[in-house]
């Protein structure tokens, strides 16, 4: 696999970065370098990545400003490896992660490709609702594309040619970035593998106001277009920040 840029946005999460930044320390590959990004983080998130400084390939960047779009543009402008994987801080990676879908997305010739979600389940309906945004990932990708930002590959030169994400969309940003890919003749693909999702916002918002949220904005953006600003009014970064993500290994 070639050198990969992985890059992390992150805004107070000092319970679950250690966790992202401990499995990239265990993947079975060791070409990458890790471009932590932070959005003005108010608690000890920026020292703990610091802390992982002898243990990973690792730059860290302090914006000014705040925002999901604007955090992975950001590292994305200091990436030097050609692949490029954004990631969110709360999600987790099995340790022969990045070598599997290295493996696959040159296999497959891919420039972007998304990738599925599972989760430790403890709410229920949340497998089932993650089983129905994965099919329907699985059934848009050549149509409609969805995938989570939380865990999506792209190269410099796609993340280029398509202006990178889209600094005024609050929801969805990361199905605008895919759906771009049609018109510029970039392959794009869902990956055979999967990440561990967070279930905070689903613990806090609710399984059926959350998948609501989504279903109301992928209607939109099928019939209306894509969300610019914020419409819905739906507000990020709210959920408690002393969530952590399990410390089971994955």
């Amino acid at each position: 696999m070639e050198g990969i840029s992985i890059i992390v946005i992150t805004l107070n999460e000092e319970h679950n970065l250690p966790h992202i930044l401990g499995d990239l320390e265990r993947q079975t590959v060791k070409n990458f370098e890790v471009i932590v990004v932070d959005s003005q983080s108010t608690d000890a998130t920026v020292e703990i990545a610091r802390s992982f400084s002898g243990r990973l390939p690792l730059l860290i960047i302090e914006m000014s400003g705040r925002g999901v779009s604007l955090g992975r543009n950001t590292g994305a402008a200091q990436a030097r490896g050609e692949r490029l994987l954004f990631l969110d801080a709360d999600t987790r990676l099995d340790h022969d992660f990045l070598e599997k879908a290295g493996e696959e997305l040159e296999t497959r010739r891919l420039q972007i490709g998304g990738v599925y979600m599972k989760c430790h389940a403890t709410l229920p309906l949340a497998s089932i609702g993650m089983r129905i945004f994965n099919f329907a990932s699985w059934l848009g990708q050549r149509v409609f594309p969805m995938a989570a930002g939380a865990c999506l590959f792209s190269t410099r030169t796609a993340h280029a040619r398509l202006g990178g994400f889209d600094e005024s969309i609050v929801l969805c940003e990361d199905c605008d970035y895919l759906r771009r890919t049609s018109k510029e003749k970039i392959s794009f693909g869902m990956l055979n593998q999967y990440y561990y999702f967070h279930l905070r916002r689903l613990e806090q918002d609710g399984v059926f106001r959350m998948g609501w949220t989504y279903i109301r904005a992928n209607l939109h953006r099928l019939f209306m277009g894509e969300l610019y600003g914020n419409p819905y009014r739906y507000q990020f970064a709210h959920y408690d920040n002393s969530a952590e993500v399990s410390n089971r290994e994955v």
